[in-house]
């Protein structure tokens, strides 16, 4: 799991996503934050949830890259130790069974990528 975040504005949207990835009717291997540019941010996240998998499992990381999602993004993919990758925004909230349902079909060899759908809360 890659969760990359950029401002702590959306910290509260952040503790909820990570949260609920720690619900998952199918536990992640591993769960990477990576933090876009943003020190503070960074020693916050750190300070919250950068701890062993015994603790929630979840790896803070600054992102190496160019500013932006895809930077991010491409320090969680370096990072990852997984043969199957997820993103998650840092304001969404998957369902409980979203990570079983999302690598089911990799059981099949012909599946190289899978993605699903975003539903606004508002």
């Amino acid at each position: 799991m890659v969760v990359c975040a950029y401002t702590e504005r959306r910290w509260d949207d952040l503790a909820e996503a990570l949260h609920a990835l720690r619900g998952q009717t199918r536990p992640a291997d591993e769960v990477l934050l990576v933090i876009d540019h943003d020190d503070a941010l960074l020693r916050r996240a750190r300070a919250a949830w950068d701890c062993s998998r015994a603790h929630g499992g979840v790896r803070v990381l600054p992102s190496t890259g160019s500013r932006g999602l895809s930077g991010a993004r491409n320090t969680g993919l370096d990072a990852a130790a997984g043969a199957i990758v997820a993103f998650l925004d840092d304001d969404a909230v998957p369902e409980p069974d979203w990570l079983e349902q999302l690598t089911a079909p990799f059981g099949d060899p012909r599946v190289v990528a899978v993605g699903g759908t975003a539903l606004p809360r508002w």
